[in-house]
């Protein structure tokens, strides 16, 4: 197994690793463990790291396959081209490059801060799908050019985080199919749409918490221990008419004054000022309250520190939290 080089143009990354999935070339993720074995792992995956130290995930060829299947089955996608938006080394990125039948159209301002004028100025069409973080959705909506170029994609796949209830209204209004996807680098990304488990993935509650099987479920992480069947997702969630709710992370909740509070309370408080378009609640340790919440916002003037898959950088606004500003 070869670990993939990092620094890569996204076109040439992207070209590498599609390569690799049509040769069932074993290969790791830059910053990935190596397996002990291909027989333990085939191709390995990098969590985000948004909330505490990224993991090494191990998954199959086969169960890669199965994901891409099953979600062009969801989309009644029958050879669609996709645009790539995100990290080709992210779950989100590495999934679209997968799903794509064609070569992908790959924007080469990955990497870097999203500007979505700079991205319509660049698009040069074709592509019938695209993948995006809720942020990025936010940011072109808010420019003519972007809100046609959503409005030319078959399904816009919106993951990494909450898709804010405003942004669908806006979408819906507008005639664009953004779809809500939640899942993780332990089930190869988005395996339930719109609150919809694919058929062959099994969602369950138990205690309030997501726990999810299914021929995506990565076999474990790398070097271990294996992923326990069905794994518990460490988020909380409901079911409501049908469809899965997803209602925090189970460490969420945190004591202030004495008092039991949810963070994801105040994020959807400041997601209800106008023209904020993302929040993140950060607890940061108190010897006399035993937390405070920092809120941090997300607007036309203010950006929120971001990894490379576009998910806030919530170990960096924890430094910030604290007073210790990387």
């Amino acid at each position: 197994m070869i670990t993939l080089p990092a620094g890569e143009a996204p076109d040439a990354a992207a070209a590498r690793i599609r390569d690799h999935l049509r040769r069932r070339s074993p290969f790791a993720m830059p910053g990935t463990a190596s397996p002990v074995s291909s027989d333990s792992a085939e191709v390995v995956l990098r969590t985000s790291g948004s909330t505490g130290a990224a993991k090494s995930v191990g998954h199959t060829f086969e169960a890669i396959e199965w994901a891409v299947h099953s979600s062009r089955r969801v989309l009644d996608d029958d050879g669609w081209r996709w645009l790539l938006l995100m990290s080709p080394y992210a779950t989100g990125g590495f999934m679209t490059l997968a799903r794509s039948e064609p070569a992908p159209v790959v924007w080469p301002g990955l990497g870097g801060r999203f500007d979505a004028s700079e991205l319509t100025r660049w698009y040069p069409g074709g592509a019938d799908a695209t993948s995006m973080v809720s942020t990025q959705l936010a940011r072109l909506l808010d420019i003519d050019s972007g809100v046609r170029l959503l409005q030319s994609m078959r399904a816009v796949l919106i993951g990494g985080g909450p898709f804010p209830p405003g942004l669908r209204q806006r979408c819906d209004s507008l005639g664009i199919h953004a779809i809500a996807t939640y899942g993780a680098t332990e089930t190869l990304g988005g395996c339930v749409y719109d609150g919809v488990p694919w058929t062959g993935v099994e969602v369950s509650i138990h205690a309030g918490q997501i726990h999810v099987d299914g021929p995506n479920v990565a076999r474990g992480y790398v070097p271990g221990p294996t992923l326990p069947r069905p794994w518990p997702t460490g988020d909380l969630g409901h079911w409501h008419d049908g469809r899965l709710v997803v209602d925090g992370r189970c460490d969420d909740q945190v004591p202030v004054k004495g008092i039991n509070r949810r963070l994801r309370d105040y994020e959807e408080k400041a997601l209800r000022r106008p023209g904020t378009t993302e929040a993140v609640a950060i607890a940061v340790p108190d010897d006399v309250d035993g937390y405070r919440v920092v809120v941090f916002t997300e607007d036309a003037e203010n950006r929120l520190p971001r990894l490379d898959n576009g998910k806030p950088d919530r170990q960096e606004l924890l430094r910030r939290a604290r007073g210790q500003r990387q």
